[in-house]
């Protein structure tokens, strides 16, 4: 028996049931997805690792590396996001800040990143950072975000981290609050969207001490 029971909801492809098996995907809110649509899905969930101790040196090695390729060892390059902050959960994705005089000028850097193994991945959206990837086949994933020395985006997240880092307990409700939404909003957008409330309540307290 072949029978159609509905359409993809992301694609528009037509579901069957034949013999009693879908050729597609029932998802918990019961909407239809082809077995291609909710396979990428899985791709974009957020999964969450226990904090790992190589974080931090596999970040050291990175940024050795970085210099080498820049030439320049007085460029400031620091280890931010949740693999930086001590006993925090995070995606096991090492981010990196890179700071420049000038952010007009980034494409210069694109040549030497390269040759440390990033790949620039334009992003109009994003106006006051620049972002390449680097993922190895240890299967380690960098990514490196490239903005203005001392600019905001810079400050923001330098403080935000150090706000962490000297305050546990901020970084365990952090912590619930990551675990949450990646259970709730399992694509990264979201769940990226659905932080920003908790990290400016951070930054506005960090302000506010001074």
């Amino acid at each position: 028996m072949h029978e159609k029971v509905g359409t993809c909801a992301e694609c528009g492809t037509t579901i069957y049931c034949e013999n009693g098996f879908l050729n597609g995907v029932l998802s918990e809110s019961k909407t239809l997805n082809c077995f291609t649509c909710d396979e990428q899905k899985h791709q974009n969930r957020v999964q969450l690792s226990p904090y790992q101790s190589e974080w931090p040196e596999a970040f050291a090695r990175e940024k050795n590396a970085i210099i080498q390729e820049l030439g320049d060892p007085t460029i400031p390059i620091e280890h931010i996001g949740s693999t930086s902050v001590p006993n925090l959960p995070a995606k096991p994705i090492i981010d990196i800040l890179l700071g420049v005089e000038d952010l007009d000028e980034f494409t210069r850097y694109i040549p030497p990143l390269s040759q440390a193994g990033y790949e620039y991945v334009p992003k109009p959206e994003l106006r006051t950072r620049r972002f390449f990837k680097k993922e190895t086949n240890t299967n380690d994933t960098f990514h490196l975000h490239i903005c203005e020395w001392k600019g905001s985006e810079w400050e923001e997240k330098i403080i935000f981290r150090n706000y962490l880092r000297a305050n546990p307990g901020s970084a365990k409700a952090y912590e619930s609050l990551k675990k949450q939404l990646a259970e709730t909003y399992r694509e990264r957008s979201v769940y990226t969207e659905k932080k920003g409330p908790f990290i400016q309540s951070i930054l506005d307290l960090a302000y506010k001490k001074g």
